[in-house]
């Protein structure tokens, strides 16, 4: 009775699965390489991933120090926060006169002694403001910044306002971090796939003459160089299934030990920010392109070869 089709790739299947435990040492370290090597892009995709997350929050300013001319006293400060505060433009507004500012200076380390050798208090007047940054319908978020710039240069030309700062240089370099990010990411992971399918090449070439006698056997009997290819592109797919899980594991764990530095680092700058690992499609996505790779470094360093042997 003729095997069905399903039944032939069963078969092929499980002699894979078979062969890979004829050299388990060996097998256990070429394993070993291709998840460190399948790791190493996951973990640097996982850093752009969170950068660009972090910078998708911090892409506005969250707040406008607007500092008065040293004429304004405290009533007119107050009305003007007043007056600006009925703007729609702007969130919230609060008025830090020049005794609250020295104060809250003498607050921090290593300042108290600094500023008890001033004669007068030389802060001026500030308002801090919050602008509104609910995103409009269709808003992105370097529409919102435009749209903080312009409450800046609207608030500048006030005659009350000696300056507007407006920290927005901070927000470039993390633009440039993220890009760095990304681009290191596409790098490593070009670089590490490339070694992924020559080390499942070069390992299935080493099997494909460690069964040179079997093979010749096979071809003398008839048997075609498709029919027996078949086993050993199912060697490369178990291999780089096996190694894309034990690269998950391994992903999973720098996750884990680099949240606790990631998450004391946030706290500095009173963000609940998390890292986050990878989610169910991305770790579908890296399962199936691992089996993929290992599927075409099999075709690509066996069907030569195996043309290469002759029958007996």
């Amino acid at each position: 009775m003729a095997e069905s089709f399903m039944q032939t790739q069963k078969r092929h299947a499980s002699t894979a699965w078979r062969d890979l435990f004829q050299r388990p040492m060996g097998n256990l370290l070429t394993l070993m390489v291709l998840a460190v090597a399948l790791s190493l892009p996951a973990t640097f995709y996982l850093l752009a991933k969170n950068v660009v997350a972090v910078s998708a929050q911090w892409h506005s300013p969250a707040e406008l120090n607007v500092f008065l001319t040293p004429e304004q006293s405290s009533q007119q400060g107050e009305a003007l926060a007043k007056q600006l505060g009925d703007w729609a433009a702007i969130d919230s507004i609060e008025y830090i006169s020049p005794d609250q500012g020295m104060a809250s200076l003498k607050q921090q380390r290593g300042f108290n002694q600094a500023v008890s050798l001033l004669d007068n208090n030389p802060l001026p007047a500030v308002l801090v403001v919050v602008p509104d940054v609910t995103r409009a319908d269709g808003e992105d978020a370097i529409s919102l910044t435009a749209r903080v710039e312009a409450l800046s240069d609207k608030l500048s030309v006030l005659a009350e306002v000696d300056e507007v700062r407006l920290d927005t240089d901070w927000l470039a370099r993390l633009d440039a971090i993220k890009t760095l990010a990304i681009t290191l990411a596409w790098l490593f992971s070009g670089l590490m796939l490339a070694a992924v399918v020559l080390l499942v090449g070069n390992t299935l070439r080493l099997q494909v003459l460690h069964h040179r006698a079997r093979i010749q056997v096979m071809k003398m009997v008839g048997a075609t160089d498709r029919f027996i290819l078949r086993p050993y592109l199912y060697m490369g797919a178990w291999l780089g299934g096996l190694a894309a899980i034990v690269a998950w594991l391994l992903t999973g764990l720098n996750t884990w030990l680099m949240d606790g530095a990631v998450r004391q680092f946030a706290q500095l700058y009173d963000s609940p920010f998390t890292l986050s690992g990878l989610n169910w499609d991305e770790s579908l996505l890296l399962l199936m392109g691992s089996i993929l790779l290992g599927v075409l470094a099999a075709l690509l360093a066996t069907r030569r070869h195996l043309k290469e042997i002759e029958p007996v």
